[in-house]
């Protein structure tokens, strides 16, 4: 998993995969004010601009993927992201591998993860994630775009 904020892009460069960096200096380049919610492509992969509401974590699911490397980016509000590594994966409780979701029986021990406005998360098929949930400001409505990179793309 990689964590940041976009105020930071130059920096992160060199240490994050080069395709990461580029799709992610795309999406920050974009005028999001102005595009609708829906799916588009961002450097030829597959990304959808969403404004879901969050809600209290037991009703989210903790998810993984097999083939593609999600890349989130926090336009507005504020989401917590609910992390376990893969290890902590307990057994596999609903699956669609069409659209590369899976959903785990997690462990009741979970890391959180705070998006704030220009922030990012990278989740690798190992990080385990339950997003959507709601942060400390209660439920409300965020903006995010979310980049589905295959994983193929940086590893060769």
């Amino acid at each position: 998993m990689i964590a940041g904020e976009s105020q930071y892009i130059e920096i992160y460069k060199k240490q994050i995969p080069k395709v990461i960096y580029d799709c992610l200096k795309q999406v920050m380049m974009l005028d999001l004010s102005r595009i609708k919610d829906g799916n588009l492509s961002i450097l030829g992969y597959r990304a959808s601009l969403e404004s879901p509401f969050t809600e209290e974590a037991s009703y989210r699911k903790l998810e993984g993927h097999k083939k593609f490397i999600d890349l989130v980016y926090l336009i507005k509000g504020e989401e917590r992201i609910g992390i376990q590594p893969y290890s902590c994966r307990q057994e596999e409780v609903e699956a669609y591998p069409d659209r590369d979701l899976y959903f785990y029986k997690g462990k009741e021990k979970e890391s959180s993860l705070y998006l704030t406005e220009g922030s990012f998360i990278v989740c690798f098929p190992e990080d385990l994630h339950r997003p959507l949930c709601k942060s400390g400001q209660g439920i409300a409505q965020i903006r995010k775009m979310v980049v589905k990179i295959p994983l193929e793309s940086i590893v060769k």
